[in-house]
């Protein structure tokens, strides 16, 4: 890769393979010597994303393993829009626990990475130690699928997921990568109090005056080149597939995550607002919840307050013996 890497991550000596998992490659980034944590990205993000994260772990004497997840940067984006359902994107994981001889893995995800997490240990218990979710609450698998219970919610107002089921949605983000990327990871956007109407999603988001100091130009370039290969309709592909991952779990008899678990996320984040208006209470949603913690931060927590979240994070191994 002749990207130059964000947040110093040069001085870390990131090491990069292909390595098989679940029928596909996957690209997956490694730094460090030590017991394994695996760190999963969301959308629209990268494996560097979590560059605060890595940095950390590696200086406390972790080997980090970070894949560019299926569908992004150099990994395999299979053409058929099924092989993205959620169900496949935890084997995807148990395939890398595998590749890299963990019979039980301590896995860490934010946004679409944290949904993938918190199944991998919903559907494969006995292959996880530890399962860490950043800014997604676990909902379980609910009376129906999420998409179709989004748009009963919903109504009339717009809401980007149920944009996303378009392939108008896709093409639109296509267009200019470098300036979609920064309108999403950068400009100020309310997800839950949007009117309806023909406005896509980058036409609702506002750019602030001055970008935050957490989303630095080098970052903005480098993850602008991990989607240069595959662009936006295979992570898309992700969110085209709640009634599949729906149907494909109906043998699941109990919603609860039962290995040793850990809950962050910002109390501006919009799935926080959207679980406190639900009810949601993690600690009947997990067996084992280590630690629940919430901190004034948006959506993007471990790059807003990265000492924070690397605090919690080392208490949460330390909780496991890991």
């Amino acid at each position: 890769m002749s990207q130059k890497l964000p947040y110093g991550l040069e001085r870390h000596a990131i090491r990069f393979h292909t390595v098989p998992a679940n029928g596909i490659n996957l690209n997956v980034a490694e730094a460090g010597e030590g017991p394994p944590v695996f760190l999963l990205h969301g959308f629209p993000e990268c494996w560097a994303n979590w560059g605060p994260q890595i940095k950390f772990l590696v200086e406390r004497g972790y080997k980090v393993v970070a894949p560019e997840m299926r569908g992004y940067g150099d990994s395999d984006a299979p053409k058929d829009i099924a092989a993205y359902d959620t169900v496949e994107l935890a084997a995807d994981v148990i395939g890398l626990l595998d590749a890299y001889d963990q019979q039980q893995g301590v896995i860490i995800g934010h946004d679409w990475g944290c949904i993938v997490a918190w199944y991998t240990a919903w559907l494969h218990p006995d292959r996880i130690k530890g399962v860490g979710g950043l800014s997604i609450p676990w909902f379980g698998r609910g009376q129906t699928d999420t998409l179709s219970a989004l748009r009963r919610q919903m109504g009339d107002n717009y809401f980007y997921i149920i944009d996303f089921q378009n392939a108008a949605a896709h093409e639109a983000l296509n267009r200019d990568i470098p300036f979609s990327l920064e309108k999403i990871l950068t400009g100020h956007f309310d997800v839950l109090q949007q009117d309806g109407g023909n406005a896509g999603l980058l036409e609702r988001i506002t750019l602030p005056e001055k970008r935050p100091d957490y989303m630095p130009q080098d970052f903005l370039d480098y993850i602008a080149s991990r989607y240069q290969r595959h662009g936006f309709e295979p992570p898309l592909n992700w969110y085209r597939n709640f009634e599949r991952t729906w149907q494909r779990t109906a043998s699941q008899k109990d919603n609860t995550i039962t290995v040793p678990a850990m809950y962050l996320t910002g109390s501006k984040d919009w799935p926080h607002r959207y679980a406190e208006s639900i009810g949601l209470d993690m600690h009947r949603q997990c067996g084992d919840l280590r630690l629940c913690e919430v901190t004034k931060a948006g959506h993007w927590i471990g790059l807003e307050v990265p000492e924070w979240v690397n605090g919690k994070i080392a208490e949460f191994l330390a909780s496991i013996g890991h």
